[in-house]
């Protein structure tokens, strides 16, 4: 059997890479002429994806690119242990002794080793010394890539899921980082992450630390049409049928976001190839749909016995697509009550990312969760 043409739940490149090519542009043109972007688009939209592509042309480009991934810091020290380390990854093998040698001119607390794996593949660690002045050690290392950078080398900074640093010690940390990162000159970085709505805020409010230092972009669904000519090639790679109609209906079955159009996509393949299917039809998505919300039903489950009364009463009315939450029609439909505890369950299931505000609206995060909620409350 030939291999699934659809892929998720990873970086995609080449062939599964579609559409975006305005956005790529945009973000390469941005910083390579020194200048930051702040990314933001709700899960799955393909933002990482997205700035892979980007860091590997800029790569080819001659720039140092790193990624970054906030998600796993829960610490200044742990910022400082995994910074340093990513920065050290991202050298040539041949310059490793000179960076160490530099390294530890610039950051004098802390000490780099590296070692090698089997496959000769370069391993760093840190060692922190002693007594050391830890805000010190935090501003050497934050500072690190614009030390490490010269006129005939310019680093890229990822930074993925960027909102966490609420986590480190909130606003200190923040106007800390910020008060580094505008001094650099040699070094650009990229902002994203899920959370639209706390990275929203974090870029547009006058009080924030980083309010007006990036380029901004919102990650908007892509063109169906796009997406319809992706599926049929896709499929048509495999010498099966796709008509427009049962493309369009794919799409809107998982509200056109771009891995959960892959997730699908790739059941009904399989299904195709197993049964030696040519040509799909609308009940075989829908068999694929639920084959897979029973997969994922003790999850989804476990998600919604963990929300309250009202934030389930919410939740199924948003899968009904209710858009007047506030309006006493909604209230009496769905039993929502006052609209001060309808705006608490939404900050809440916000704050949870199992909702995003799009506009003046919200939606599922996760639109095969908004099936299983429209089925099962």
């Amino acid at each position: 059997m030939p291999s699934n043409p659809f892929k998720f739940g990873k970086i995609v490149y080449g062939e599964h890479f579609y559409n975006r090519e305005k956005e790529l542009a945009k973000i390469k043109a941005t910083l390579s002429s020194g200048n930051n972007v702040a990314l933001y688009a709700p899960r799955r939209y393909g933002k990482s994806s997205l700035i892979a592509k980007a860091l590997k042309e800029l790569e080819e480009e001659g720039y140092l690119c790193v990624h970054f991934d906030f998600m796993s810091v829960y610490s200044q020290r742990t910022f400082i242990d995994y910074y340093s380390q990513a920065i050290l990854k991202s050298q040539k093998k041949s310059d490793l002794k000179t960076v160490i040698s530099r390294f530890t001119s610039i950051v004098k607390n802390i000490k780099p080793s590296v070692s090698f794996d089997q496959a000769g593949n370069p391993e760093f660690s840190v060692t922190f010394l002693e007594n050391t002045d830890k805000e010190q050690n935090l501003v050497d290392v934050m500072n690190l890539p614009e030390q490490l950078a010269g006129e005939n080398q310019k680093y890229i900074i990822a930074f993925d899921e960027f909102q966490e640093i609420n986590k480190l010690n909130g606003e200190n940390f923040e106007k800390l980082l910020r008060s580094q990162l505008q001094t650099h000159q040699n070094v650009s970085y990229v902002f994203f992450g899920s959370k639209t709505h706390l990275l929203k805020d974090m870029f547009n409010n006058k009080n924030r630390a980083f309010y007006n230092s990036a380029y901004i972009m919102n990650l908007e669904k892509m063109a169906e049409e796009d997406s319809v000519r992706f599926l049929r090639n896709a499929f048509t790679s495999s010498d099966i049928m796709l008509k427009s109609d049962i493309a369009y209906y794919i799409i809107r079955k998982v509200d056109n976001i771009p891995y959960y159009i892959q997730f699908l996509a790739h059941q009904v393949w399989e299904f195709a190839m197993i049964h030696n299917i040519k040509n799909i039809e609308e009940f075989m998505v829908d068999d694929a749909l639920q084959s897979i919300l029973e997969l994922k039903n003790d999850y989804y489950w476990e998600l919604t016995n963990h929300q309250s009364n009202h934030r389930k009463k919410l939740l199924l009315a948003l899968s009904h697509d209710a858009k007047e939450l506030y309006s006493d029609a909604t209230s009496k439909k769905y039993e929502l009550g006052a609209a001060s505890s309808t705006q608490k369950s939404l900050e809440v299931l916000l704050n949870e990312g199992l909702i995003e505000k799009n506009k003046n609206s919200y939606e599922f995060a996760d639109p095969l969760y908004k099936a299983f909620i429209k089925n099962n409350l």
